[in-house]
């Protein structure tokens, strides 16, 4: 294997590789749906151009691809760095890696960087930490340092919904839930349920004008806060309908939109990309039921057998219902003695020793 790198900087190049890019996709070591093109296209769209994507190939077929920003610093020190490129809705940043040549990749792309020269340091955020791709880059790398840790919430199926709901959830937020969801039927609440395959496209406008219309939308961080994020967000819903691979639930009030989820699936597994609700129902928790109602429907698709909360810790109302939890890290790569060196150098600030050949540090 003598594997060629090209780095792609711009939507145009990146759009010229896309079927050797979807193959890549499906075959990689860890699924991760917004890397994939039908997602970093538009996201590159939405956010600018300014990234630089490196390519790997071994005889015409694509076994990498890496988005990467250049900074000029490192956690405040100053060694050049290319971090994970990321688009301000992404908590998800695995590389696309081929499974049957991850670790030649990995090291391909460490080669590269160091005759380069001009980066030392790779910064890799939001990683599954005990994925696929996290144990191949420990494998080939002689510094991974981890510099953020936290756990989110996952949901892995059980024999039925109402079996997960009874292990995972106290008796006392069961009945909390069922009192709020009998309150909601007085007020003519009906639920939609769209699988993959269905057509969401009537849905995607609903939800995309509700997230608009509560504290997401007020404080900018709604999919229609601004144009280039609502291209961005119809685009992706409505491709991922297409692809089969939406699922939407809601609950809806008197004909009105209350609340609504909508998953991204990947593989074996699903990704709760989005949610909103009416804040005119709060106090009906709107949001909560719509949690359940997921919950109940996921059981009963074919095909993914868990679901990543996509969302930061402490979201009290998935840390309530989900049983388990995914570890999620970035980390630090050093490459080269240089990269090797700024990394002790962050670890000595930090208040950390070094423990052993290959340094796994929480920051």
């Amino acid at each position: 294997m003598n594997p060629v790198i090209q780095v792609l900087r711009d939507r145009e190049s990146l759009a010229a590789i896309v079927s050797q890019w979807e193959e890549l996709a499906a075959h990689a070591i860890e699924h991760n749906p917004f890397y994939e093109p039908w997602i970093l296209l538009p996201a590159l769209r939405a956010q600018g151009e300014g990234g630089e994507f490196i390519s790997i190939w071994d005889e015409g077929r694509l076994i990498g691809l890496f988005p990467f920003e250049r900074r000029r610093r490192f956690k405040g020190l100053p060694v050049a760095t290319l971090s994970s490129w990321r688009h301000s809705a992404y908590l998800l940043c695995t590389p696309l890696v081929r499974a049957d040549a991850a670790l030649e990749c990995l090291r391909a792309l460490l080669r590269w960087i160091a005759t380069q020269g001009d980066a030392s340091v790779l910064e890799l955020r939001y990683l599954p930490a005990d994925g696929p791709f996290r144990r191949a880059l420990d494998a080939v790398a002689s510094t991974v340092v981890t510099t953020q840790q936290f756990s989110r919430a996952l949901l892995i199926k059980g024999a039925s919904a109402e079996t997960y709901m009874e292990r995972a959830m106290s008796a006392q937020l069961r009945k909390q839930l069922r009192r709020k969801e009998r309150r909601l039927m007085e007020r003519g609440m009906t639920t939609i349920n769209i699988g993959p395959g269905g057509d969401a496209s009537a849905e995607i406008e609903r939800f995309l004008e509700l997230e608009a219309s509560g504290w997401k939308g007020r404080e900018g961080g709604a999919l229609a806060a601004s144009e280039e994020n609502l291209g961005f967000g119809r685009a992706v819903l409505q491709e991922a309908s297409r692809r089969g691979r939406l699922h939407m639930v809601g609950i809806d009030c008197d004909g009105r939109p209350v609340a609504r989820r909508c998953s991204l699936i990947a593989g074996d597994g699903s990704y709760a990309f989005k949610t909103a609700y009416d804040e005119s129902f709060a106090a009906y928790s709107p949001g909560v039921i719509a949690e359940v109602l997921s919950l109940r429907e996921f059981h009963r698709l074919q095909g993914p057998q868990w679901m990543d909360s996509y969302t930061e810790p402490d979201n009290t109302v998935v840390n309530r219902m989900w049983q388990d939890r995914r570890a999620i890290e970035s980390v630090a790569v050093g490459v080269g003695a240089r990269g090797a060196f700024w990394l002790s150098s962050y670890c000595v600030l930090k208040g950390k020793a070094r423990t052993g050949a290959r340094d796994r540090l929480a920051a």
